[in-house]
C-alpha cells in the first residue's frame, strides 16, 4: 500500500501545508539585511540613495571620527566555532591638510544586531587605501588588514592589522613598506593608531602577555612597543609633557615581571611576536629615533 493511500485526507492537507510555508521560512531566517551588501566595496560600488538609506538604518549612528562620520566601506559575514558574524568596516578618508584617517568596526550577530563597535584613528597624514578581511592560521583568527597610504611628512605606516575573534577586536601590528613591525605613537593624540587593550593592573597585562591567544600577546605588546613619554629637551611649545597612558606605561615598565616576560617573548618563534617584542625591549631614547 502506497504512502499516500495509508494518510487520512486531514493527514494529506497538514502535509501539503508544511511543505509550502517550511522552506520560505527557513531561508528567511538565514538572511538579514546585511547580507545584501556582503563582500561589495561600498566606496568604489556607490549605492543609490534608496539603498545607502537602508544600509545606514541597518549599520546604525557611529561617533564623528576627526572630521566626520566614518561611512561604511566592507561588511564582511564570518562563520567561526558555529557561530555567524557580520563585520562591518567604517572608513573616513584625510579630507584637510594637516589631517588624519579614522575607522570603525562594528560586529553584528547572525541576525543583524549589534554586539559591540570600536572607533579609532588610523592615521595623521596617513590615508586609507583598501582593506580585507584575512583569516591567519598562526593567529587562528579573522584579521582586518588596512593598507595605507602616507603624504606630506607622514609616517610610514603601510599596513594595520586587527584581529576579529571571540566578539572582540584587538590591533595586533602596524608595518611599514618593507614589511617590518613599527612603533605607536601615544605622545600625541593625533598620532596615536588603533585601540589599546583594556587592563589597569600588573596582573592583567601579564595574563596578556601569558596569554595561549597570540592575538592577546600581540595586542599588548603594540602598546608596551610604543613611545609615551616626551624628551624634555624636545618639548615643544603645544606638546603634552606626557601622553594620556604614561601613568600605565611606567607602571608596566618598571615591573621585574613584565619586563621578563617581554625578554622571553623576544625569543618567541613567532616572528610576529618576536618582532613586536624586541621593540618592546628598547629604552626611551631608542624610541626617539622611529
Amino acid at each position: 500500500m502506497s504512502l499516500r493511500r495509508r494518510l487520512t485526507p486531514r493527514a494529506i492537507i497538514l502535509c501539503t501545508l508544511v511543505g509550502a510555508f517550511w522552506q520560505p521560512v527557513s531561508i528567511s531566517g538565514q538572511t538579514t539585511e546585511l547580507d545584501r551588501f556582503v563582500g561589495r566595496d561600498l566606496w568604489k560600488d556607490r549605492l543609490p540613495k534608496s539603498e545607502q538609506a537602508r544600509l545606514n538604518r541597518a549599520v546604525g549612528e557611529v561617533p564623528k571620527g576627526v572630521i566626520t562620520e566614518p561611512a561604511p566601506w566592507h561588511i564582511w559575514k564570518t562563520s567561526r566555532d558555529g557561530l555567524s558574524r557580520y563585520v562591518v568596516l567604517l572608513g573616513e578618508p584625510e579630507v584637510l591638510v594637516p589631517g588624519g584617517s579614522s575607522a570603525c568596526v562594528l560586529l553584528f550577530d547572525g541576525a543583524s544586531k549589534r554586539l559591540r563597535s570600536w572607533c579609532f584613528q588610523t592615521g595623521w597624514r596617513i590615508d586609507l587605501d583598501r582593506a580585507s578581511l584575512e583569516f591567519r592560521t598562526d593567529l587562528a583568527s579573522d584579521v582586518i588588514v588596512l593598507h595605507m597610504v602616507r603624504f606630506i611628512n607622514g609616517r610610514n605606516v603601510a599596513k594595520e592589522y586587527f584581529a576579529v575573534g571571540g566578539d572582540r577586536l584587538r590591533f595586533v601590528r602596524m608595518e611599514n613598506d618593507k614589511g617590518e613591525a613599527v612603533q605607536n605613537e601615544y605622545v600625541f593624540p593625533n598620532f596615536e593608531i588603533g585601540i589599546v587593550p583594556a587592563g589597569n593592573t600588573e596582573e592583567e597585562w601579564a595574563s596578556m602577555l601569558e596569554s595561549a591567544d597570540r592575538a592577546d600577546v600581540l595586542s599588548a605588546l603594540v602598546f608596551l612597543g610604543g613611545r609615551h613619554i616626551t624628551e624634555p629637551r624636545r618639548r615643544f611649545a603645544p606638546e603634552p609633557a606626557e601622553s594620556k597612558y604614561a601613568g600605565l606605561f611606567q607602571q608596566l615598565a618598571g615591573s621585574p615581571c613584565i619586563r621578563e616576560l617581554i625578554a622571553r617573548l623576544s625569543h618567541s618563534e613567532n616572528e610576529w611576536i618576536r618582532q613586536a617584542a624586541l621593540l618592546a625591549v628598547r629604552g626611551p631614547r631608542d624610541r626617539l629615533l622611529q
